[in-house]
């Protein structure tokens, strides 16, 4: 039987608590005695350190008020001054009251006998001395005041200093003392306190000891035991058993359940033994389970693949990794006959070609006949490797047969060592069926694909723009061509775009959207069987025109759509146009000369005439004739050159010189300035002279004539890249924005009434831009109504990049700007000569022949320097131009070169301020080296 619990006297608990109880009272009684000890004491010191502190205090006070008595005696006997007299009775009213606290202190006899005579003093000086002293004083009487003062009071004043003096020592001494005695006193409390730590650790030592004994000892026997117990041993714990408190108990509990573990180690032991073979058996069902859930899963993705793949290559990696998993192939192929794709195991690509591509034709037909066979062969000793033993290898082939029964794919497989079981012969055989099905699938999509694919191809390389719209509106297709006429941002390349999207999409960018969205809602909704047709524009960079025509979809009678085959018609109505322009400026242009012609010759004719009339009307016959011809020959020119007959003479030009050439061509005219400006270092280009000559001519010309007011035309040569830019500028009436792009177009003329003014047949730019195309350069121009218009064209320079020259370390740095010199010169040779040397050193050189309207180029352009000729024309001469730039403050101040033949004058040099006089020839190196220091001088 388990033992009861103990008693209250024998519980671990209890006999804890009373040891513990008793210690802590005993320790608190000694604790509470000592600090009533240190109180007391402390008491004691502090009561002995008042008295002595108050003793000091007053006969401090009794020293303060005496010496007050007798210094305010003495202020009084000199003074007279009866404060002092009034200070003095308070003085000696505090003296009696300090002395009477005095008095009621403890005294030694000696003090005893010093209050009794301060005591007599006080009375007698109060009532005798005091009242006599001030008699005195009244009466001047100082002989009878110094003998009243000598009379024994000095004797007690030093008596009582002295008496002072002495017990301020003495106190220090006791208030040292008594200090000395509470250090001493706080000395031996710390060594009490510690002896009570000394004793409060040796309880506690005790407590601990037991604590050990009867609890921790006990526990570690258990613990023992208890290891024990799980290692198979046993431990006599009979000293534990004996305890009567909860250790013993708990011992003699712990006992008896080791015996019942005993009694019951064999069953356990039994039962384990039968739970283990369970074990055994459940995790082989486990595992077998595992791969039954394996092999189902891997059916399942090759039944997935077998259903919805349509790539045969990956049919058939996903085929062979299947069936090399169930059957354990060494190696294996597996063939798909059409399109010669296969899939291999444990083969290298040669290996696998050279089997493939000799299959057995005698095996594809048994294959066809038998499904499947195994072809049984023995491993010559050479192909054993490490084998010790002959093997055989069992080569299996299967087929796949389609519905017709003919062979579509082959699987090859070898293992070497274990034959094949007739049972997964029949498994192979019946997975082939529906692998066959799954490559038909294949096989049927792969040729829908294709007429699919073909039949987008052939909707894709049409011309026109073909939209297949369903009875709802969606688009649900459009070809390629379809997207190219019609801007769509991509929008129609994705699937049923909604009719809200294409429609809005149009709307956007058609010049008639009310128009084209009623024809296409009409086409969408009504059913009709004839064809309809609309023509609309859209406004890109160039108008592009669309003729759209919609006809009815039908499926089984019943109408599922509308399909709209939009057509580029841009180059036939441009061509439709170019046809009335063509019948337009040439009915135009052609009957205003000949009305002309027939006009004056039947004046010549039919009436008689004087002969400066006549020869003036011949002039005008003559002009009118010039004019058809030069309209006939642009017409021709340009028949050449779009029919490729037109020949170019192509050679090393300077386009410098070319340019003033043709400044000098246009240099009669005398409302417009025709001028150069030279900025270009490499001028040299291959091309046609006359075709170019042909090109300057009719820009320049249009700039003069459609610049009714006159007006500077500048020419602007500058290299830009690889390429001489070449620019033309006039101040003329301008071109609107949106009508820049379409004048490089035959026969087209901007159609305003400033304009319609002006002749021309529109062909001038269109000849100009096939001109520049077959020199390999571009053509563009930029204008702005009222302000103007700048022709730009390019031609590719002949030299390389290479070969192009920095300039020296002497010479301006090619970055400045605003480097420009004025070369006014009629000499076209010299003035090419000095323009090539200024612009190897990094200037921009402006030509011009007329000092007038130099000196008007001079006032717009910042210039750093001027080269003059002297000889210019009879209108004014060089100095004359000389003269007019000094008085001009605009110009006054530009350096000035003079370039001629004559000799120099140097009173007009002086006169003028002339940079440098050079008499021709001289070389051009010395006119830069001038204008070079000029303008490194100006900087600095």
């Amino acid at each position: 039987m388990y033992k009861s619990f103990p008693s209250l006297d024998k519980n671990i608990r209890s006999q804890f608590l009373k040891m513990l109880f008793k210690v802590s009272f005993t320790f608190l009684i000694i604790v509470i005695v000592f600090f009533s000890y240190v109180k007391s004491s402390n008491e004691s010191l502090k009561v002995e350190r008042e008295a002595v502190r108050e003793k000091a205090e007053i006969v401090d006070g009794l020293a303060d008020s005496f010496n007050g008595i007798n210094f305010r005696a003495r202020g009084y006997y000199a003074f007279q001054n009866k404060q002092e007299l009034q200070l003095l009775h308070e003085n000696l009213e505090a003296f009696e009251l300090y002395l009477n606290k005095f008095g009621q202190l403890p005294h030694t006899k000696e003090e005893k006998a010093l209050y009794e005579e301060l005591l007599n003093f006080s009375q007698n000086y109060k009532t005798v001395i005091l009242p006599q002293a001030i008699s005195y004083v009244d009466a001047n009487d100082y002989e009878a005041l110094r003998k009243l003062s000598g009379d024994g009071t000095n004797t007690l004043v030093n008596k009582f200093v002295a008496y002072t003096n002495t017990y301020n020592k003495k106190n220090e001494i006791d208030l040292n003392n008594l200090f000395s005695k509470s250090i001493e006193k706080a000395q031996n409390f710390t060594l009490i306190s510690l002896f009570l730590g000394i004793i409060l650790l040796f309880f506690v030592g005790i407590i601990m000891r037991r604590v050990l004994s009867n609890v921790i000892q006990p526990i570690e026997q258990l613990t023992n035991a208890t290891n024990a117990i799980t290692s198979g041993h046993f431990i006599d714990l009979s000293s534990l058993v004996q305890k009567e408190d909860e250790l013993g108990i708990l011992a003699n509990s712990f006992h008896k359940m080791t015996m019942s573990i005993q009694e019951k180690e064999e069953v356990l032991t039994t039962q384990n033994e039968e739970l283990t073979a369970q074990q055994d058996e459940l995790q082989g069902n486990q595992i077998q389970l595992q791969h039954s859930l394996s092999q189902l899963q891997k059916y399942n993705d090759l039944n997935h693949v077998l259903t919805f793949t349509l790539d045969k290559q990956q049919l058939l990696e996903n085929l062979n990794d299947y069936l090399n998993d169930i059957y354990k192939f060494d190696t294996s192929i597996l063939y798909l006959l059409e399109g010669h794709v296969y899939v291999s195991k444990g083969l290298t690509k040669n290996s696998t070609e050279l089997l493939v591509g000799n299959l057995n034709k005698d095996k594809q037909v048994r294959l066809e006949e038998e499904k499947s066979f195994v072809i049984t062969r023995k491993v010559i000793p050479e192909a054993q490797d490490i084998a010790q033993h002959p093997y055989y290898c069992y080569d299996l082939y299967s087929s796949v047969l389609n519905s017709e029964g003919h062979l579509v794919a082959v699987m090859m497989a070898t293992r070497e060592g274990f034959p094949f079981s007739c049972h997964e012969i029949e498994d192979l055989n019946g997975l082939m069926n529906r692998v066959s099905i799954a490559f038909e699938r294949i096989l049927m999509y792969e040729e829908v694909e294709r007429s699919r694919q073909l039949n987008q191809n052939i909707i894709d390389n049409v011309n026109e723009g073909i939209q297949l719209v369903s009875s709802t509106g969606d688009v649900v297709l459009a070809n390629k061509a379809f997207s190219q006429i019609i801007p769509s941002q991509n929008k129609f390349n994705k699937q049923h775009v909604s009719q809200q999207i294409w429609l809005e999409n149009l709307q956007t960018i058609c010049d008639q959207p009310e128009d084209l969205t009623q024809f296409f809602t009409k086409a969408i909704v009504e059913d009709f069987i004839d064809k309809r047709t609309f023509r609309y524009s859209i406004s890109q960079s160039t108008q592009v025109f669309v003729e759209v025509y919609a006809t009815s979809v039908y499926e089984d009678e019943v109408k599922i759509g509308t399909m709209f085959v939009h057509r580029d018609i841009t180059r036939e109505y441009e061509v439709d146009q170019m046809k009335s322009e063509l019948v337009s400026t040439v009915s135009h242009e052609l009957r205003t000369p000949l009305s002309s012609v027939l006009g004056f010759t039947e004046l010549l004719l039919t009436k008689e005439l004087k002969p400066e009339r006549q020869t003036k009307y011949i002039e005008t016959i003559h002009k009118e004739a010039i004019r058809l011809t030069n309209l006939i020959n642009d017409f021709l020119d340009l028949q050449r050159m779009e029919s490729g007959k037109q020949q170019y003479n192509m050679q090393q030009l300077s386009m410098n010189e070319l340019s003033i050439e043709i400044v000098n061509r246009f240099s009669h005219e005398k409302n417009h300035h025709v001028h150069l400006i030279d900025k270009a270092k490499y001028v040299n280009v291959n091309g046609d002279s006359e075709r170019l000559v042909q090109v300057f001519i009719n820009i320049i010309g249009n700039a003069i004539k459609f610049s009714p007011t006159g007006g500077d035309v500048t020419i602007t040569l500058e290299n830009v890249n690889d390429m001489l830019q070449v620019s033309v500028k006039d101040q003329g009436i301008g071109i609107p924005k949106n009508e820049t792009p379409k004048l490089f177009q035959k026969f087209k003329r901007i159609d305003n009434s400033s304009r319609r003014q002006i002749g021309g047949t529109g062909l001038g730019l269109s000849i100009c831009k096939e001109i520049i195309i077959k020199h390999g350069g571009d053509i563009w121009l930029d204008s702005e109504e009222g302000q103007g218009t700048t022709v730009y064209f390019n031609l590719p320079l002949n030299m390389k990049l290479a070969a192009r020259k920095n300039i020296d370390g002497n010479d301006l740095d090619e970055v400045q700007t605003g480097l420009n010199v004025m070369i006014v010169e009629d000499d076209l040779s010299l003035a090419l000569l000095l323009s090539e040397e200024l612009k190897s050193k990094g200037f921009t050189v402006l030509f011009h022949d007329n000092p007038r309207l130099a000196f008007e180029e001079a006032l717009q352009t910042p210039l750093v320097g001027i080269v003059i000729d002297l000889m210019l024309g009879d209108e004014i001469n060089g100095w004359d131009f000389v003269q007019l730039l000094n008085e001009t403050e605009q110009t006054s101040k530009i350096p000035i070169i003079i370039s001629s033949a004559l000799d120099e004058t140097k009173e007009n040099v002086e006169k003028y301020k002339i940079e440098k006089y050079f008499t021709k020839p001289y070389s051009p190196e010395e006119l830069s080296k001038i204008l070079v220091a000029s303008v490194t001088s100006q900087v600095k």
